[in-house]
């Protein structure tokens, strides 16, 4: 009987070894579940589906939902930067992953839990008016905020038949590392046209 004990001990360590020798390998065979970790960013209408607003009229209120998505694995702080430019300022670029060189209008700021969905409610109207073939844009109005453009001038677009302004909001992480907010490579952007 000291015999069989004495073989079945032996055989425990050589399987413990075996096992633990192949464990680099197990660990290449053996795929445990990938998590990504990114944030979604996305605009809503006013009826909560995609039908934003294309033409707008000056001073008249329009409403969007600006939504954010956190999957990165931990609490995050965001701040949305609302900017407005015409056709021939540079907005962000996707390509280049490098945000808009034009200031900032004013922002919105906010924390995600991890998995958590954050929806802003975003009012907004744009005080403008004609001036010979150009239109001059005052203010863009943020859910009763008033947010200067500095007098940003929207020439008439031949090709698009209008006056057409760029309304979009770039989204900042603040950076835990750092502790500096850092272009967070997602932005929204509405073409309107800028109605006489």
């Amino acid at each position: 009987m000291g015999y069989l004990r004495y073989k079945i001990l032996i055989l425990v360590i050589t399987a413990s070894l075996a096992l633990f020798a192949a464990r680099p390998a197990l660990e290449q065979i053996v795929i445990s579940p990938q998590r990504d970790y990114f944030t979604e960013f996305w605009v809503l209408g006013s009826y909560h589906n995609a039908t934003y607003p294309s033409d707008v009229v000056a001073g008249q209120n329009y409403r969007l939902y600006l939504d954010t998505s956190n999957h990165l694995g931990q609490c995050a702080y965001y701040v949305i930067e609302i900017k407005f430019c015409n056709d021939s300022r540079l907005a962000p670029d996707s390509l280049k992953r490098t945000n808009s060189n034009q200031p900032s209008l004013g922002n919105i700021t906010f924390f995600a839990a991890d998995e958590e969905t954050v929806e802003i409610p975003v009012n907004f109207s744009i005080d403008y008016k004609i001036n010979n073939a150009s239109i001059d844009v005052q203010s863009v109005v943020i859910n009763g905020e008033k947010l200067s453009t500095n007098g940003i001038s929207v020439p008439w677009t031949e090709s698009k038949g209008g006056f057409y302004g760029n309304l979009f909001f770039e989204l900042w992480i603040l950076n835990s590392t750092t502790n500096s907010l850092q272009y967070h490579q997602r932005y929204l952007s509405l073409w309107l046209n800028l109605k006489i």
